[in-house]
């Protein structure tokens, strides 16, 4: 009960902007961006950096470095606290919220199913998709067979005793809900941190075709999903500390990236 009450009383989202945003086709840029907690603890220091569409963009750097905070900023579920984030040049905190956020797709870390059906679950990201169209993301994220062996298949109800799903198979369905919502900028936060290397390896493929027409935007630990981007932020205690290809930081002798990298490998 004290939870509800608590829902119930907490102070609604304030709607800032109300110009339109047209259909995304440049991409975001982070112009001297800050943000500081209303506890008072400054989470990001003079942020700046692009991303556009066409492109996979990986924020990386160590757990606290600040990478989903600064991704929060895109959607507004947070507002910077200093500098500007533009999406083709509009300043998100004079759009409004549901023109902003039906041109981005988060998927967030923690994974939640609803009691419904599996093909629901999935199509929850887009109501009115087909079952062609789930059957597509659900083979991208490599859960196809999983469910087709299930005896309701895509008709199982989560929920009940014989569609337990391991945090894997939560965290696919996710995904695939992200996917099949296609729009324009597209936020993964750690996608690949419950899957097997093989799937992961489907998972990013994935990604690099749904990249062609979009902005993908991978918030990750794992070198193997990192390394694939076509460019990696490197985030250290809320400050960009470089930017460029995989290649391009490694060549970077002491540098910020290659000694996370280093300490990974070893």
């Amino acid at each position: 009960g004290r939870r509800v009450f608590a829902m119930l009383d907490m102070e609604q989202e304030r709607e800032v902007g109300d110009q339109l945003l047209p259909t995304v086709a440049e991409g975001v840029a982070f112009q001297n961006v800050g943000f500081v907690y209303p506890d008072g603890r400054r989470a990001l220091t003079d942020v700046s950096f692009e991303a556009k569409v066409g492109e996979i963009v990986a924020l990386a750097g160590p757990t606290g470095a600040g990478k989903t905070t600064l991704a929060y900023l895109i959607p507004r579920y947070h507002i910077a606290s200093e500098g500007q984030i533009s999406i083709d040049g509009h300043d998100v905190k004079d759009l409004a919220i549901d023109s902003l956020r039906g041109q981005i797709t988060y998927v967030f870390q923690e994974t939640e199913t609803l009691a419904e059906s599996i093909a629901d679950n999935i199509r929850y990201g887009k109501p009115d998709a087909t079952i062609e169209e789930i059957e597509r993301v659900a083979r991208i994220v490599g859960i196809h067979d999983f469910i087709s062996e299930l005896p309701d298949g895509y008709d199982t109800h989560l929920g009940t005793t014989s569609s337990k799903l391991s945090v894997g198979q939560k965290q696919r369905i996710s995904i695939a809900r992200g996917l099949i919502r296609d729009t324009p900028i597209l936020i993964l936060d750690e996608p690949t941190s419950a899957l097997d290397p093989e799937t992961e390896g489907y998972l990013i493929s994935a990604l690099q075709e749904a990249a062609k027409d979009r902005l993908v935007i991978v918030i990750a630990h794992r070198l193997s999903t990192i390394r694939k981007a076509d460019s990696i932020v490197f985030l250290e205690e809320g400050q960009v500390r470089e930017q460029g290809s995989h290649e391009e930081l490694m060549a970077v002798e002491s540098g910020h990236y290659r000694r996370f990298v280093d300490l990974q490998s070893a």
